[in-house]
């Protein structure tokens, strides 16, 4: 308890010179397996006999755990998560010096550093969760993002002048648009749970015994529809990066878009430390916007808001007020951008087509409702899909909202799609080269950039020279360990805690006393 308080304050390698010198603590050395350079962020859980954990710690950046020292001939350690075996070492074997221990072939994206008994024990004037907070062997959650990159052709700068502007609301025209080459560089962030807070204090009320109160909660951070299915971290995913597809991204990838990027120059160092920036700025932000979203709790004295979940709270005790606080519920996590990898991609462009007709609408309905945007058409969607007279005669807003956006329906129905159409509308084009494009690139699409989708080529061989030699050398390079970053988000609800008072005769008694 002592050394692991002092190793938060003063620091690991304070704590390692005196822990050595008073053998206190063993000291293990967490290694991967194949080169044996030390592990960051594994943890290690010491066991006792019934295979209860009974301690918890997260090894350092030069891999080092110090465990506290128990009087048992065999200490029980399990170096990963509880799909790992245990391992059981003879104490009359360990030293003062680092015992190295070998880190799971794959590591689980745990928070690093040692446990935060200091910060925990801080907050003990705090009322205490609900629950358990403790991450006891919880793996983290992971959320996946991508960004496409574009290969820059050298093409001249446009003339400045006054036709020199940009028109938003304009279709892209059919005019032939060469393919170019890209990549798609994909990020996986892993969030760990340091355990959930009390945040602020939203409402109080005090009831005498017998009495009760009706209390509005006024949420407005979640939309409806989504927060009986969608996890809060779902949510801020959404804030962070963009779907494609609407509700059918989670239902192909879990890939979230961000906004593409073009390279001037060859190498991809460049992109992936902007991509991995933008998104710890995004998360920190959107983070916070959301708990800046209005919250509330109101006394309700006649009908509740329509918006408004209604709860009510008693004081059943006879003989004391009880004072009910209602207070905002929050979880902190610990964040770590995984390296970002890079694959070859070739965008192709496509001829936007007539897609706001009730045929095309009718063929294709199971996209649209997967990926309708504005959900207040779903009736009229519905009626269209289930009328045979030819429903509609003349106009209908939901064929004119499907005609502003052509981009977005199109590319719905191109990626959702039959892939053996796909395949015989890609097998008609050729690359740059003259190959066949259904020959060089798989048949799924992973994004779009205005008018083009972007395909994965099967190889980088396609792509030209300094370009492809900028992939081989962002691939060989050793990965890279990004600062971890900590982020606290709110959860939907709220949590009430009750506190009773001293017995009403007994303080009417101290009064008559006093």
């Amino acid at each position: 308890m002592f050394a692991a308080t002092l190793e938060l304050h003063i620091g690991a390698p304070l704590l390692r010179g005196m822990a050595a010198g008073m053998k206190q603590v063993w000291i293990f050395r967490i290694v991967h397996q194949d080169t044996g350079k030390p592990a960051q962020g594994v943890p290690v859980t010491v066991l006792e006999p019934s295979g209860n954990a009974a301690g918890y710690w997260v090894s350092e950046a030069d891999g080092t755990v110090a465990i506290p020292r128990r009087d048992v001939p065999k200490l029980r350690l399990r170096v990963g998560l509880r799909t790992e075996d245990p391992i059981e070492l003879d104490t009359a074997t360990l030293g003062d010096e680092p015992i190295p221990l070998a880190a799971p072939s794959r590591l689980p994206p745990t928070s690093g550093g040692t446990r935060d008994v200091g910060e925990r024990d801080l907050q003990a004037a705090s009322p205490p969760p609900p629950r358990g907070a403790e991450p006891h062997d919880v793996p983290g959650h992971v959320l996946y993002f991508q960004r496409l990159v574009l290969f820059s052709e050298g093409a001249p700068a446009a003339p400045a002048g006054r036709d020199s502007v940009a028109d938003f609301f304009a279709v892209p025209a059919d005019a032939a648009t060469p393919m170019r080459y890209g990549a798609l560089v994909e990020i996986e962030e892993y969030w760990q749970s340091l355990g959930v807070l009390w945040g602020e204090l939203l409402y109080s009320v005090t009831l005498t015994p017998g009495d009760e109160a009706r209390l509005a909660v006024l949420d407005g951070r979640w939309r409806r529809e989504a927060e009986a299915r969608e996890r809060p971290l779902q949510i801020l995913a959404r804030m962070v990066g963009s779907s494609m597809l609407g509700d059918l991204t989670t239902a192909l990838r879990p890939e979230l878009q961000l906004d593409p990027l073009t390279l001037l120059e060859p190498g991809l160092e460049t992109a992936a430390t902007d991509t991995v920036q933008m998104i710890r700025e995004r998360t920190e932000r959107m983070s916070q916007a959301l708990r800046r979203r209005p919250l509330g709790v109101v006394d309700v004295h006649a009908e509740a808001p329509a918006t408004a979940a209604v709860r009510t709270v008693r004081n059943t005790a006879t003989d004391r007020l009880v004072t009910f606080h209602f207070f905002e519920p929050l979880e902190r996590f610990r964040v770590a951008v995984r390296s970002p990898r890079a694959r070859p991609v070739i965008f192709v462009p496509f001829r936007l087509p007539n897609v706001a007709t009730p045929d095309v609408v009718r063929r294709f309905g199971y996209i649209f409702r997967r990926t309708l945007l504005d959900r207040g058409l779903l009736p009229d969607l519905e009626r269209l899909l289930n009328s045979d007279d030819g429903w509609p005669r003349k106009g209908s807003r939901l064929l004119e909202h499907i005609e502003g956006n052509l981009l977005y329906y199109s590319t719905a129905i191109i990626s959702a799609g039959d892939p053996a159409a796909r395949h015989m509308a890609l097998a008609k084009l050729r690359d740059p080269a003259g190959r066949p494009l259904t020959d060089v690139v798989e048949n799924m699409v992973l994004g779009r950039v205005g008018s083009a989708i972007a395909l994965p080529l099967r190889s980088a061989a396609q792509i030209p020279k300094e370009w492809r030699d900028a992939l081989d050398a962002y691939a060989k390079r050793p990965p890279r360990v990004n600062e971890a970053f900590t982020v606290t988000i709110p959860h939907p609800g709220v949590w009430v805690t009750a506190q009773s008072h001293e017995p009403m005769q007994q303080v009417q008694s101290e009064r008559a006393a006093g």
